[in-house]
């Protein structure tokens, strides 16, 4: 039988005339991201991302990027002598900022290596804590001398506090030291203080010190002369790795019990954590509260810097709330979209949805048993996502809820992609299970895994799967293509004319295949693999992540240099990147009108334009009457799997099927407004239009 595509688009009587108009690129978040690091300055706050500093003008509301010259570095320590601002970088070195964030400038002249743990400003000069050892400057960082002295191996200080004329600075596993030479010489801090510990977070206080330790909670009352210990009220085993202090107040922030607080200098402490989360992950220990990394107060709010993200109290502690409003520091690992919906899955926060074409986000991890996620992919409507260490899960209601759709799978999923008729899954195997290829035709119900039939070696580089409902096609991490139309019964080597770089991405676009290589560009076979060869023109970013198509437009995701796009099979490209702040792009999905971007810095959205659709008659397959009232019949000649999109002139979706041609009768536009609509056919072919009027 001459499948549905071929007679659909051979009976074509009056051409289909398409212009398609690219809207500009805007962010909405998901708004976010670990944050390792915060100070205050100038009456503003500062906090530290993955993405570079985020600067805060009402106490932690809301946030505006202050990251010009650090966009995208990991930003580990935030310090300020009081006007300046001074960044440590995680394998960067330190910067420095005299307006307020609004622009950094690297300053390491003296410094012998640029992985930066620790920064504190001091009366006297700024402190800098590396493996190397700690530096010192006296004038802003123009140069850095070492201080090290009486500091076994020139050992790292990763936190400081200061009292009168005394730093105090404390290691990760030789306890912690003091200076009243500017680090001229350092002296082992005793007197009840345990030896050879490990030191989290240090506190001053008035007359008081207190210290985070692997031994508990420590305080000095006398200025760090002698010390107790100070821990009633702590689980078992927990440390305290942030402090901050508000009059009549100690706040300690854990690594997975959440946030203490204390109203008699340490006495004793209670868990003060209603609104911060604690998910159910299988961690091993009693809560699961994310990591506190910094603790502030700023105005009358305390701002905690975690792991999940700012959390703002503005009651002492008695209640918080999520703060993240305009921090773009999101990795966003996939993106997605139905019919009502959009997803972003970051890989530290868990799943984000959109019902407004990614003008604003929510968070929606109800079920999921971990945060960190690999993947997502649509499939009819239901949403797959798959997480680490835990496998896959299945959303039937828009990411309101998930429950696992796991069974038969073996280890964790690195990729998920879909055709009309199942669900594909990429794992990355373990110590003794090799890396597999599985589907489901059950919506997740059960797996089975799909034979490869290559040697080891090479299954453990599998690195994308693409598929239609009869053919295969994996990419592997050496450059490698295999195909097979027997469900994995065979395999054939498409690979001649490929570099041997890895397959980041396979499309199957009609007649042709792209592949998309990692610092290679974009390949293209029009003999199903037969041979390969570049098509590069017009692409100036090598490294291309990903490959999409939405009609005749192919789009390709790179590394550093935004979004590609191709209207003629990728004869040539041009950069589609208006408002694209982010060009370290990972993922596209074009499975809407809204085109959507996951950079390693949040999600980007880009509705079409459509003008200038005309209409045209098919042979075997009516969509009639046109124009209607909104109820339209549907009749196909053919049994095929489909699916049928519909647009308004927004891009906005407004009808959705997936399932047999010849299951469908009709389609209720009724409650639609009157107007031009855009009717889309797809199989695994291709995709055919049709411009629809309501009136």
């Amino acid at each position: 039988m001459e499948n549905l595509y071929k007679k659909f688009i051979s009976g074509i009587i009056f051409l289909l005339i398409t212009h398609l108009t690219f809207a500009q690129w805007q962010t909405n978040g998901p708004y976010g991201g670990p944050v390792y690091s915060s100070t205050t300055a100038n009456g503003k706050t500062f906090i530290g991302t993955e993405n570079g500093v985020f600067v805060s003008s009402d106490n932690g509301a809301t946030w505006t990027a202050a990251n010009n010259g650090i966009q995208r570095i990991t930003i580990v320590a935030l310090t300020s002598d009081g006007t300046n601002l001074y960044a440590g970088g995680s394998a960067d070195g330190v910067f420095f900022s005299s307006n307020n964030g609004a622009s950094w400038t690297p300053r390491n002249s003296g410094i012998s290596t640029l992985f930066i743990t620790s920064l504190f400003a001091s009366s006297d000069g700024v402190y800098v804590g590396t493996p190397s050892g700690v530096f010192f400057t006296a004038n802003q960082g123009v140069s850095w001398t070492g201080r090290n002295n009486g500091i076994p191996s020139t050992y790292d200080m990763y936190v400081y506090a200061e009292m009168g004329d005394t730093v105090f600075a404390g290691s990760y596993g030789v306890g912690m030291y003091q200076t009243s030479n500017n680090g001229s010489n350092w002296t082992v801090v005793g007197n009840g203080f345990p030896s050879g510990g490990f030191v989290y977070a240090i506190k001053a206080d008035g007359n008081n010190i207190y210290a985070g330790t692997s031994a508990g909670v420590y305080k000095s009352s006398n200025r760090g002369v002698s010390w107790t210990l100070s821990n009633n009220g702590f689980p078992s085993g927990m440390w305290a790795k942030s402090f901050t202090v508000k009059p009549g107040y100690v706040f300690a922030g854990t690594y997975s019990e959440g946030i203490f607080v204390s109203t008699n200098g340490g006495s004793s402490w209670s868990a003060m954590n209603s609104g911060i989360p604690n998910p159910p992950f299988p961690s091993g220990l009693p809560n699961n509260y994310p990591s506190v990394e910094d603790l502030i107060v700023s105005g009358s709010n305390v701002i905690a810097s975690t792991v999940d993200g700012v959390y703002k109290s503005s009651n002492n502690g008695s209640s918080w709330s999520s703060s993240n409003t305009g921090i773009n520091a999101n990795n966003i690992m996939g993106v997605a979209a139905n019919g009502t919906a959009a997803f972003a899955v970051s890989g530290r926060n868990g799943v984000y949805t959109s019902t407004n074409n990614g003008m604003s986000w929510t968070r929606t991890n109800n079920g999921l048993t971990s945060w960190d996620i690999n993947a997502v992919v649509t499939h009819g409507s239901s949403v797959f996502v798959s997480a680490g260490y835990e496998h896959v899960f299945r959303s039937d209601n828009n990411g309101a809820s998930w429950v696992q759709a796991t069974a038969g799978i073996n280890s964790e999923v690195m990729q998920l992609t879909a055709d009309t008729g199942r669900v594909l899954a990429l794992t990355n195997g373990a110590i003794a299970t090799p890396a597999g290829l599985f589907q489901t035709v059950d919506n997740g119900i059960s797996w089975t895994e799909i034979p490869t039939t290559f040697t080891s070696s090479m299954s453990t580089s599998m690195s994308t799967v693409t598929s239609t409902t009869s053919k295969l096609y994996v990419g592997m991490g050496n450059g490698k293509i295999f195909y097979s139309n027997n469900a994995g019964g065979s395999w054939s080597d498409i690979s001649t004319g490929l570099p041997a770089v890895k397959i980041n991405s396979i499309l199957i676009s009609g007649s042709s295949l792209f592949a998309a290589t990692d610092g290679f560009g974009v390949y293209k076979s029009t003999n199903n693999g037969g041979n390969w060869t570049a098509v590069n023109n017009g692409v100036g970013n090598m490294y291309i992540n990903d490959l999409q198509k939405y009609g005749p437009t192919v789009y390709a995701a790179t590394w550093g240099g935004g979004v590609y796009v191709t209207s003629n099979n990728g004869t040539s490209w041009a950069a589609n990147n208006i408002g694209l702040t982010d060009n370290f792009v990972r993922k596209i999905s074009t499975e809407t009108a809204t085109i959507y971007a996951g950079t390693d810095a949040g999600a980007y959205s880009s509705p079409f334009v459509i003008l200038g659709m005309e209409s045209f008659e098919v042979t075997g397959v009516e969509v009639y009457p046109n124009p209607s009232a909104g109820l339209i019949n549907f009749r196909s000649d053919f049994n095929e799997k489909v699916r049928i999109n519909i647009y308004n002139v927004s891009g906005e979706q407004v009808y959705n099927y997936e399932g047999n041609s010849s299951d469908l009768q009709n389609i209720d536009l009724s409650a639609s407004a009157k107007g031009i609509y855009f009717f889309s056919l797809e199989t695994e072919n291709g995709i055919a239009k049709k411009k629809l009027v309501i009136q």
